[in-house]
């Protein structure tokens, strides 16, 4: 059989390795290639076949990477996020002047949208696209700036701080004046809301609580995936949530929320604006970019 110019296997086949090596299942990877768990178990065997070596380890439900296996997935996951890259660069060029920012919903409606009527006041030529998300943005996204927090690593990526926060209970103006003198051990038996975040260096209350020296139980409370949707709730009197007070300074400041005791912790980690080195980077989005960072 005719080998290619790089002398790869067939590009499915490579293609469907990846997903199963990134899920370690066969059956979540056919879910998202929109094929049977069948089909990309054919693909698999076919790659080894082509490479006369075994990828994975059938085990007890499940598959795991063997040696070669793993070495082949780093191979193929920084290939394609190289890829992936280039071809957000390419498609952006064909977007003519606009800007992309990713963006937690909460940061978009707290920090950046009040800060874009001053932008657009001076450059309102740059049209600005919000990409709101409070999970990753899918690889291969147009993304020009993204605010996240903490620090972004990788090549060609260049991480400006906007802001440092602490980590206080808020909650509604009248529920709050009951809190002014609980100690932590009273506070952890009030009603919590809690934000169940996909990022893992989102800071919880039981890691909140434990920075400070607790280690008692804490209420279970409401729990909610969204943290707008756990400011509202603590908003309409459902119980306290961790309150960033920089970023939701406007709330504090309309007294539609007010801070619950005398507790508070440094937030481990600052919030910042993420992009691309200026040689990948569009013209109008490092004007952007320049703005929001005078205008913190």
């Amino acid at each position: 059989m005719a080998r290619r110019h790089y002398n790869l296997p067939p590009l499915t086949t490579l293609a469907s390795f990846e997903v199963a090596a990134r899920h370690l299942s066969f059956k979540v990877a056919a879910r998202e290639l929109n094929v049977t768990p069948g089909a990309v178990s054919h693909q698999i065997k076919a790659l080894e076949n082509d490479l006369g070596i075994q990828l994975f380890e059938r085990i007890h439900r499940g598959v795991s990477l063997t040696e070669h296996g793993e070495k082949l997935y780093s191979a193929l996951q920084q290939s394609f996020n190289d890829i992936s890259e280039t071809l957000s660069y390419i498609r952006r060029a064909a977007s003519g002047n606009s800007v992309t920012i990713s963006a937690t919903t909460a940061v978009s409606a707290l920090w950046l949208t009040p800060r874009l009527a001053g932008f657009w006041k001076a450059h309102g030529e740059i049209p600005i696209n919000q990409l709101l998300s409070d999970h990753p943005p899918p690889q291969g996204q147009i993304v020009d700036l993204s605010i996240k927090y903490g620090a972004s690593r990788g090549p060609n990526k260049i991480s400006h701080k906007l802001f440092s926060d602490s980590l206080t209970p808020v909650c509604s103006p009248e529920f709050a004046k009951d809190g002014s003198s609980l100690s932590l051990a009273d506070l952890a038996r009030q009603p919590l809301i809690h934000v169940d975040a996909d990022d893992k260096s989102w800071t919880t209350w039981e890691s909140w609580f434990r920075e400070l020296g607790y280690r008692g139980d804490i209420a279970t409370g409401l729990h909610v995936n969204n943290y707008m949707i756990a400011l509202q709730a603590a908003e309409d009197g459902a119980g306290i949530v961790l309150g960033w007070q920089q970023l939701i300074r406007p709330l504090l400041e309309q007294r539609k929320l007010a801070s619950f005791g005398r507790h508070s912790l440094e937030a481990p980690h600052s919030f910042y604006l993420i992009m691309e080195t200026d040689d990948r980077l569009p013209h109008s989005a490092r004007i952007t970019r320049d703005w929001l960072l005078a205008n913190q």
